[in-house]
């Protein structure tokens, strides 16, 4: 199992022990439109999967994130 954390953390500048489940854009300002693309195409190239448009608009919190790749296989 893949932890997707380390890498969320990576996109945000942020040491992984300082997020949880629930950070995303409402708690967070850096999480912005800019940073969910960068993570997708973060994602994307790591895990070598293709995120549809609808996917991506859901990486909106840390959990969602964990959902998305989710179904995709990882994590």
């Amino acid at each position: 199992m893949t932890d997707i954390l380390p890498l969320i953390a990576q996109v945000l500048q942020v040491r992984p022990a300082d997020l949880s489940e629930d950070d995303g854009v409402q708690t967070m300002p850096q999480w912005d439109s800019l940073k969910i693309i960068l993570l997708a195409s973060m994602i994307e190239v790591t895990h070598g999967i293709t995120l549809s448009s609808e996917d991506i608009e859901q990486l909106t919190s840390v959990g969602a994130v964990r959902a998305v790749v989710a179904r995709h296989g990882i994590g």
